[in-house]
């Protein structure tokens, strides 16, 4: 009897071991695993109680800080890079979370989780699984700080938009064309005009990271601003500590989403900001600190190049730029050895403001320009729209309803960006007349001897395309306004070369 129950004793504990492993939570590689913990509640726990977990997996190891929620609740959010058993273990200054231990599995993606956006090859973006990414971006700076109603009409915007970046900021914006109104939610306590940075308001945070979840959802990547000038209420010239403090905070919350991407500014050196707040400071916490490593850049004010930031410093991960200046893209690229992304390059609309009065065949243009030079372009909509009846709201600033032509324009291009192996492609620019007169330029994109892209806007230009290697090309003429083929045909290796008949041509080369 004794021999039975001996030989029974190895089976009850792999049963055990197996029960044990079936009640293990498990998350998917690359999405978020939150420890909720119930801690003090005393003085100020945003301020006083600190909090991180050591997640580990083999000879991975990561510390992932954790931060107060408000009512006595405390998280930590944790992205993991990888498939597997993983453990944690918390420490603290607060005895009641320190020291707690648990584990967890990683299981494969499903569905559109491919993991966050990295760099490949030098100049491009792809998923971190391999899946291609080309980014089509939109802006709506303060559409998390707008009453709700318009957040959810933005929301469903977004799901049948072709965008799949936006910039936002984390703070309210006060500026002219609708922008006067009152945030619905202070980002911290707040009596009369005084702020008190030591009590967030807890809400206004969770709901921008319930909208960042969102977006994760419907596979948009979340440009998060941290910092910018456009700010009646305080939140740029809180000083050092507390900048630091906020971007830690942030960091905490935000960093495990896989699509969030950071941009320390809406133009960094306006002079309400460009001394006010240690931007090299802050790039190199984010860098140090963010324990996911999302993507870091800094957007200029004006457009020319001696408003950038210095893009080659190595917390910079991409090249952030407000700028239509498409013929100098090839030497940005060069200089800085870094991805381009035109995030501010003018808007359509009606505004008298130059920056936020394109029509929309110009907008959509700009797509063209800014993705055959080899960078990735970003969409503004400065028109009224009819999100809200009380309350003024443009896309560009609030959100809501899109009333431009161009989306639909953008949704094409984006379609034939997403069918040429980007990654492997090369820009080339020629100046058909005087370089800022844009619509006479000729950009072609290609990789030789298998795949070219060519766009002029203006009609009655000359184009000359030089296609290498010995066999024939299918060769497709695009009106991209009218979102058609209007001409398709083979053509012999060599120089090519066709004068414009119509506005907003593209051409496509394919061998056969």
């Amino acid at each position: 009897m004794k021999r039975i129950v001996c030989g029974l004793l190895p089976l009850v504990v792999l049963l055990m071991s197996l029960h044990q492993r079936n009640k293990e939570s498990t998350v998917e590689q690359w999405a978020v695993y939150e420890l909720v913990l119930e801690g003090p509640t005393a003085g100020n726990p945003f301020l006083e109680v600190e909090l991180e977990a050591t997640f580990k997996k083999g000879q991975e190891s990561l510390v992932i800080p954790g931060f107060y929620d408000g009512q006595g609740t405390y998280r930590v959010r944790f992205s993991p890079p990888s498939q597997g058993r993983w453990t944690y273990q918390t420490k603290s200054n607060a005895p009641k979370l320190t020291n707690k231990k648990g584990t967890f599995r990683c299981v494969p993606p499903t569905g559109t989780n491919h993991g966050p956006v990295r760099i490949v090859n030098t100049y491009y973006l792809q998923y971190a699984d391999g899946t291609p990414y080309y980014g089509v971006g939109t802006t709506a700076y303060q559409w998390t700080s707008v009453k709700q109603s318009i957040q959810a009409k933005t929301l469903a915007t977004l799901a049948q938009a072709p965008f799949n970046k936006i910039r936002m900021c984390v703070f309210p914006k006060s500026y002219q064309y609708g922008n006067k109104s009152e945030p619905w939610m202070y980002p911290y306590k707040r009596e009369g005009t005084q702020n008190d940075f030591s009590q967030p308001n807890y809400e206004f945070f969770q709901n921008f990271e319930k909208r960042v979840a969102q977006l994760s959802e419907m596979g948009i990547q979340a440009d998060v601003i941290l910092f910018h000038p456009y700010d009646s209420w305080g939140y740029c010239n809180m000083g050092k500590e507390l900048n630091e403090q906020y971007v830690r905070t942030m960091i905490a919350r935000l960093s495990a989403y896989r699509n969030v991407w950071w941009s320390l500014a809406n133009e960094w050196d306006e002079p309400k900001i460009k001394t006010a707040i240690d931007w090299e400071g802050i790039g190199a916490l984010l860098q140090k600190e963010d324990p996911h490593q999302r993507l870091r850049g800094i957007h200029n004010w004006y457009d020319s190049e001696d408003h950038f930031y210095d893009h080659s410093r190595p917390w910079v991960t991409h090249v952030s730029t407000q700028t239509a200046q498409y013929y100098n893209a090839i030497k940005w690229r060069e200089r800085y050895q870094k991805p381009l992304l035109f995030d501010e390059m003018r808007y359509e609309g009606d505004v008298p403001s130059g920056w936020g009065n394109l029509k929309g065949q110009d907008m959509a243009s700009y797509f063209w320009m800014a993705g055959l030079s080899g960078g990735y372009p970003t969409h503004g909509d400065t028109f009224v729209n009819d999100a809200d009846d009380a309350t003024e709201v443009r896309w560009w600033a609030k959100g809501g309803t899109l009333v431009g032509e161009s989306p639909e324009r953008i949704r094409y291009f984006r379609s034939i960006m997403e069918q040429a192996p980007v990654s492997e492609m090369t820009p080339a620019f020629t100046a058909l007349g005087e370089p800022k007169k844009l619509a006479t330029n000729l950009h072609v994109f290609a990789k030789p001897g298998a795949y070219y892209l060519a766009y002029v806007a203006e009609a009655g230009q000359p184009v000359e395309v030089n296609l290498s290697g010995n066999a024939p090309y299918k060769m497709e003429i695009i009106d991209t306004w009218a979102m058609k083929i209007t001409e398709q045909t083979t053509v012999k290796p060599g120089r090519f070369t066709y004068k414009t008949t119509m506005p907003y041509t593209a051409f496509r080369f394919t061998r056969e």
